[in-house]
């Protein structure tokens, strides 16, 4: 099985590459490499690894890495409400405008199927637990324009298969590290600066580890004629957390953390999902869990893994990096 991932130097797409490569698979990765460059250099002299360099708003681009791939595993975007704020012009373009494309190609080409990564955040705020049927309330242009991409893939594709996936908030390590997740955010902050400041301490999320994310794409694909034309909340059960618990998982690796709860806030997401459907059509156990995480963090800043994890490049909305290359358009996940 040759696989397309695009972002495939992202915080997502390079633990997929990892787990694909470690089970044998043949890997194309698409990546503008906005943040790491160097990430491909892990996996260059790897025979089942091609790189490819490059915007995935550009046709000529799309047409040469979807020619011979059977399945592929679309992560490219611009990634978190943060982001697609501060640059929206940007998410439209790569978000809805360059999948629509990647998704045109790839029927065109005769690619088996494709997995294409949307949110749990289209939920918005969901009384009870959010399933799969249930109404779409996007806070956000990140979560909108993964709404609309749903949308042409459900009603205007008829020559290609697809599985929608929707993801929980992820967090963990990744070849291209991110600290601008709650959970990885919040084990930093307590870390290095003995504090953390919440806004809503009671509003829940569901969250998920990179690795399982990994695992359950790469199941998926070895799953594809049975679980095809479906959309699936990504994730596990007992894995919706409010913020104060992740805060008070961290306080038990640092137990000198000062919390401090917020009156006022951007963020006003507050769902909690059910993850039934997913675990119905594949099997798949759980690997990481949010205390192992916290840990993993933790150990990664006493460790000294990353020298500097307040710099630019580990969080997506770096201008920096972003701004710079607005008119480019290939970000990964």
């Amino acid at each position: 099985m040759k696989i397309l991932i695009t972002g495939g130097a992202g915080y997502i797409g390079s633990v997929i590459t990892n787990l694909a490569l470690q089970k044998g698979y043949k890997v194309k990765a698409l990546d503008w490499l906005w943040f790491n460059e160097q990430i491909p250099l892990i996996h260059l002299n790897n025979p089942n690894y091609e790189f490819i360099k490059g915007d995935i708003c550009d046709d000529n681009v799309i047409k040469s890495v979807v020619t011979d791939v059977d399945y592929v595993i679309h992560t490219a975007a611009v990634v978190g409400d943060p982001a697609s704020k501060l640059f929206p012009e940007l998410t439209t373009k790569i978000n809805y405008e360059a999948s629509v494309k990647l998704i045109r190609k790839a029927e065109e080409f005769g690619v088996k199927g494709l997995l294409f990564f949307s949110t749990c955040s289209n939920y918005g705020v969901a009384n009870g637990l959010a399933t799969e049927e249930s109404e779409l309330k996007p806070l956000s242009l990140y979560a909108s324009s993964k709404v609309d991409t749903e949308r042409y893939l459900m009603n205007e594709t008829k020559k290609i298969n697809w599985v929608i996936g929707r993801l929980s908030t992820i967090y963990g390590s990744s070849p291209r590290m991110r600290f601008d997740l709650t959970v990885n955010d919040f084990t930093l902050n307590a870390w290095k600066k003995k504090y953390l400041d919440i806004f809503l301490p009671e509003s829940y999320r569901p969250y998920i580890h990179t690795y399982d994310i990994a695992n359950i794409a790469l199941t998926l694909m070895e799953n594809f004629p049975s679980v095809k034309n479906n959309v699936f909340n990504i994730g596990f059960e007992g894995e919706n957390y409010q913020k104060i618990q992740i805060a008070n998982t961290v306080k038990k690796y640092i137990p000198d953390v000062k919390i401090d709860i917020l009156k006022e806030g951007g963020d006003l997401r507050d769902y909690r999902v059910d993850f039934s459907k997913l675990h119905k059509f594949i099997n798949v156990k759980q690997v990481f869990n949010l205390d192992k995480a916290v840990k993993e963090i933790y150990d990664m800043l006493n460790l000294g893994l990353i020298a500097n994890p307040e710099a630019e490049v580990y969080y997506n909305t770096s201008p920096r990096k972003i701004h710079a290359n607005a008119s480019e358009g290939a970000i990964s996940n």
